[in-house]
């Protein structure tokens, strides 16, 4: 029988570190070592945390799934972009989900028959923001669908990272725990910032299954906040079982077009209301022989207010060179990469954005030569 490869799953809401954390584990994978594989899953038009990956570890297969969820609109290719990983054997595949995707239909999608002979899970972990979590889930509370999202999250992991608590009060992120605890009281949690944390017991798994031949037969899912109201790890229960097109692969130096937004769908289940989400992305291109602004475009983003949740991209200024912007709950970051781009674009995610308004104000911020 075909040996399975384990799965490290990686949610969490927009902003709240997973890259930086899926950083860490492959960082970690190369020291023991193991072949390590990614699965990317970006809403926007181009692939920003792909870009990431292959500059830091360019010897790690990523594919990339791009404009659109895989819990929806990205599902049906899935399988697909799984298989394209499968093929170069590795020991391990790492799958990062959009920062608004729900893990339960990803969970799903991994019992079915095309994958659940192939594959079996280790861990799903969910990444929480301390900063933004309680103003995320009350600015969100209309949103039913997000809400659930955001819920599905948390309640689908076994190991949840409350990340950036250098940036909390300690009376802030207790809250936070207490209300994460009222969801999952299962999943072990660690409070950390820069998605600092012990990554030994989360490759445990993966070493046992490396190690040790045959390999699980079974597809396990971990159980949420329903058993015993403790920190405990939640127990593994098993899980029965359930050709699409080759996706979107990695980072593409291409020449930008024209500007594209994307609505968040999740209306997959014939038996619920479509989504009312309101959160879309939008991509932004450096198309203009003018020289982009730096501050121009810093005081675009934050002048943007709360409609814009995230943005992330790779900019080329006159005097930085190349530079990749990441923009989350109103902290703005710059940092420069040797990734070749030749035209550069920002992926804006946000809430009711106004596209015409955005085009218009994207286009003052370049300067007239």
């Amino acid at each position: 029988m075909m040996n399975k490869v384990p799965v490290i799953l990686i949610s969490g809401f927009l902003g709240s570190g997973k890259t930086t954390l899926l950083l860490r584990l492959l960082a970690h994978t190369r020291q023991i070592p193991l072949r390590a594989a990614v699965l990317m899953n970006e809403m926007g038009e181009y692939d920003v945390d792909s870009a990431i990956i292959s500059e830091e570890m360019p010897d790690v297969t990523v594919e990339g799934l791009l404009e659109g969820c895989i819990c929806c609109s990205k599902r049906n290719e899935l399988a697909g972009a799984l298989h394209t990983l499968l093929i170069q054997k590795p020991d391990v595949i790492f799958m990062e989900t959009t920062g608004v995707a729900n893990p339960e239909q990803v969970l799903e999608e991994l019992r079915s028959p095309l994958l659940a002979d192939r594959l079996y899970l280790v861990h799903s972990i969910s990444v929480v923001d301390a900063v933004l979590f309680h103003e995320y889930n009350s600015r969100f509370t209309a949103d039913k669908e997000l809400v659930r999202t955001l819920h599905g999250q948390l309640r689908s992991a076994d190991f949840i990272v409350v990340n950036k608590t250098d940036v909390a009060s300690s009376r802030e992120v207790a809250k936070v725990v207490k209300n994460i605890r009222k969801l999952n009281n299962t999943a072990k949690l660690q409070t950390t910032e820069y998605s600092r944390v012990d990554l030994e017991p989360l490759l445990e798994p993966v070493l046992a299954s490396v190690l040790v031949d045959p390999k699980p037969v079974q597809v396990f899912q971990h159980t949420s906040a329903q058993v015993q109201p403790n920190d405990t790890e939640a127990t593994p229960t098993p899980i029965p079982a359930k050709d699409n097109e080759r996706p979107s692969s990695t980072f593409r130096n291409t020449a930008f077009k024209v500007i594209s937004a994307h609505p968040h769908n999740h209306s997959h289940d014939r038996n619920r209301p479509p989504s009312f989400s309101r959160l879309e992305s939008l991509t932004l291109h450096q198309y203009s022989p003018r020289p982009l602004e730096k501050q121009r475009l810093e005081d675009f983003l934050t002048g943007l207010g709360s409609s814009l949740l995230r943005a992330k991209g790779y900019c080329v200024l006159p005097y930085e060179g190349t530079m990749l912007l990441q923009f989350s709950g109103s902290h703005l970051e710059w940092q420069p990469t040797a990734l070749p781009v030749s035209q550069g674009y920002v992926t804006l995610i946000g809430e009711q954005l106004d596209k015409a308004s955005i085009t218009d104000q994207w286009e003052q911020c370049f300067v007239s030569l």
